[in-house]
C-alpha cells in the first residue's frame, strides 16, 4: 500500500509539472501571437494613416481632423464593422526618459524635469510626462505646469514673467506661433542664448502625435457598439515646411501601443505611454 501511495503521488506530481509547463508554453504562445496581431494591426494603420495624410495635399493635420474630437477617418471592414481614427497633439507633455536625448540638450531636458517635479505632486508629475518622443514641448497643449517648468528652466529669475505672457497669449483662444515666443522672449527681457533655448524646447509644430483606434461592430443587435479600443504614441516625419504645397507629412512605426478598454471614453495621454 505505500508503495501505490507513493506512486499515485509520483504520478500526480508528474502530471501537476506538466500542465504547469504547458499553462506556461499557453501563455507564451498566447503573448506571442497577441504581440504578433497588434505588431500587424498597428503597421496597417500605419499604412492607412499614411495614405489619409498624402490625400491632405500638405494640408496641415490640425486643419484636417475635426477641432473637438480629433476624428481623421474612418474604415469600413469586409463584415460592416467600422474603424475610427482619432488624432491628438501627443507633444504637450515633458519628456521624462532622457537616453535618446542629444548630449548637448540633456542638461536642459533634465531642468524641465526637475522644476515640475518640485513644482508638482507625484501623481501630476506621470501625468504631465512621457517616456517617449522628442524633447522639446508643444506649447498649444502644454499644461500651464508644464510651460512654466520650460519658462523657469529657459530664463531663471526671469521665467516667470516668460511664462506668464505666453499664457496671456494663448487665453486669447488661438494657437501660438513662433512669433508670439519670440515677443514673449521680448517682453520678458530675456537674452539672445534664452531666446535660443526657449525656440528649443517649445515647438509650434507637433512631431508626435496620439493616435487612438476605436472598433464599432456592423451587424446584428450590437451593430455601432464600441467593441475595442487601441492607442499609442507615433512620430510624424516632415518632409516640408507646412506651408508647402507638396506633401509634408508621414506616419512613422508606433512608438508605443496598448489596450485601451471600452469602459470610458475619457482617455488622456498618460494612457497612452510606455512608463505610466
Amino acid at each position: 500500500m505505500p508503495m501505490v501511495l507513493l506512486a499515485t503521488v509520483v504520478v500526480g506530481m508528474g502530471v501537476g509539472i506538466a500542465m504547469t509547463r504547458f499553462a506556461a508554453q499557453t501563455k507564451v504562445v498566447s503573448r506571442q501571437a497577441r504581440a504578433y496581431n497588434e505588431h500587424h494591426a498597428g503597421r496597417g494603420l500605419q499604412e492607412a494613416i499614411g495614405a489619409w495624410l498624402r490625400q491632405q495635399n500638405g494640408r496641415d493635420i490640425g486643419d484636417a481632423i475635426d477641432p473637438d474630437s480629433g476624428h481623421a477617418m474612418d474604415i469600413e471592414l469586409l463584415d460592416g464593422s467600422v474603424v475610427s481614427v482619432y488624432l491628438r497633439d501627443g507633444q504637450g507633455t515633458a519628456l521624462a526618459d532622457l537616453s535618446s536625448v542629444p548630449p548637448n540638450q540633456v542638461e536642459e531636458a533634465g531642468l524641465i524635469i526637475k522644476n515640475l517635479s518640485d513644482a508638482v505632486s507625484t501623481a501630476e508629475f506621470l501625468r504631465l510626462t512621457r517616456a517617449v518622443g522628442p524633447a522639446s514641448i508643444s506649447i498649444n497643449s502644454a499644461s500651464e505646469e508644464v510651460i512654466r517648468a520650460v519658462a523657469e528652466t529657459v530664463g531663471g529669475s526671469d521665467g516667470e514673467s516668460f511664462a506668464d505672457e505666453l499664457l496671456r497669449i494663448r487665453a486669447r483662444g488661438r494657437e501660438i506661433t513662433r512669433q508670439d515666443i519670440t515677443s514673449s522672449i521680448g517682453a520678458a527681457g530675456l537674452s539672445n542664448e534664452q531666446r535660443t533655448a526657449a525656440l528649443r524646447m517649445l515647438s509650434t509644430d507637433i512631431g508626435l502625435w496620439a493616435v487612438i483606434v476605436e472598433l464599432r461592430a456592423g451587424v446584428g443587435t450590437q451593430r455601432g457598439r464600441l467593441v475595442s479600443r487601441y492607442g499609442g504614441l507615433a512620430r510624424l516625419r516632415v518632409g516640408t515646411t507646412r506651408n508647402s504645397t507638396a506633401n509634408p507629412s508621414e506616419l512613422g512605426s508606433f512608438l508605443t501601443w496598448r489596450e485601451l478598454g471600452t469602459d470610458s471614453d475619457d482617455i488622456s495621454l498618460e494612457d497612452l505611454d510606455a512608463i505610466n
